[in-house]
């Protein structure tokens, strides 16, 4: 059942992008996507790097505060496989860390690889967390949005706010233990096995990074932190490149925005659609026109795409 939701939210998507092809007009979106150029999407394709590099070194300041052996290109390896999975697949941005994790327990062993990827994924919620409020914050300041955006992103600030503080309590407390019994409780015990043990270790492992690898954990939520500006600097070169007001305010609060949009339709496969029309409507918004938007829209589709790309070649890859 619910592979057909996602496919009939997937075909919604690609109608709601259609038509807003179709009444943006073909030929104003292909003179822009003409005029912005090869160069101009390749670099910013490349340009990109710098915000997956920033995510993945916050995953490897903690393997590397533990004094792990790992190197920053396996371990970039490893993200970029996760990433294009997180990418596509509807779940919350979940799908890939199994994969991160997997691709990397060979080396640090299958319980920290799952420790490392669970404080990793906290510090990146948090990160993105302190960014919106940021973002949300500095707005007031240049703009005046719409009441009920400004509504729903405080609902959802909160929301995020809640769950970063009931997620660290669950971590301390222990997380993988609890939900193992639970599984063995709901008469899962073949799938559980003799995993119980493990758990334990995990759980203890978590906490480890938080007691005594603080510094680790500080470190990843600062370069997450600085990572989740990429697509405002992303946004700034595309305003140069495609000869528009250059304000870093307004991509800022394009960002922000597009990122609580994201948020709540993590449901929608890839986004698609949802991505192009926020960015698309907040462009018009801060007065930009509607065919800026949405060329930059599917400009970033296109980068996105790019990495997903990478990605399942470094998963085709690691599968042989």
């Amino acid at each position: 059942m619910s592979k057909i939701l996602h496919i009939l939210l997937g075909i919604a998507g690609l109608g709601l992008l259609a038509w807003m092809v179709r009444r943006t007009g073909y030929s104003v979106l292909a003179e822009n996507l003409s005029r912005f150029g090869l160069g101009s999407t390749l670099f910013l394709i490349l340009l990109y790097t710098l915000a997956q590099m920033a995510f993945c070194m916050a995953w490897f300041v903690l393997l590397r505060d533990k004094n792990h052996p790992i190197g920053f290109w396996r371990t970039f390896l490893a993200y970029a496989a996760g990433d294009a999975l997180n990418m596509t697949v509807p779940s919350g941005n979940l799908a890939g860390e199994p994969v991160k994790m997997m691709l990397v327990k060979d080396v640090i062993g299958t319980e920290d690889a799952l420790a490392s990827v669970t404080v990793y994924k906290y510090a990146d919620f948090l990160s993105m967390t302190l960014f919106l409020g940021l973002g949300w914050l500095l707005h007031f300041g240049f703009y005046k949005m719409p009441a009920f955006w400004n509504l729903g992103a405080a609902v959802i600030l909160f929301v995020m706010a809640a769950a970063s503080i009931l997620f660290f309590w669950i971590q301390s407390k222990g997380l993988f233990l609890p939900l193992g019994k639970l599984l063995n409780k709901l008469g899962l015990e073949k799938w559980v096995g003799n995993k119980l043990q493990a758990a334990h270790i995990v759980d203890e492992s978590v906490r480890q990074y938080y007691l005594h690898h603080r510094r680790g954990f500080a470190l990843s939520v600062f370069f997450n932190f600085m990572a989740w500006f990429g697509g405002v600097l992303e946004i700034m070169v595309f305003m140069r490149f495609a000869g528009l007001p250059f304000s870093f305010p307004a991509a800022l609060t394009i960002e922000t925005f597009s990122l609580f949009v994201n948020n709540i339709s993590f449901f929608v496969p890839a986004r698609i659609g949802v991505g192009e029309g926020s960015r698309a409507l907040l462009f018009v918004t801060l007065g930009y026109s509607k065919a800026a938007g949405l060329t930059y829209g599917i400009l970033r589709r296109i980068r996105e795409l790019a990495w997903v790309g990478i990605g399942f070649l470094v998963l085709s890859l690691a599968r042989r």
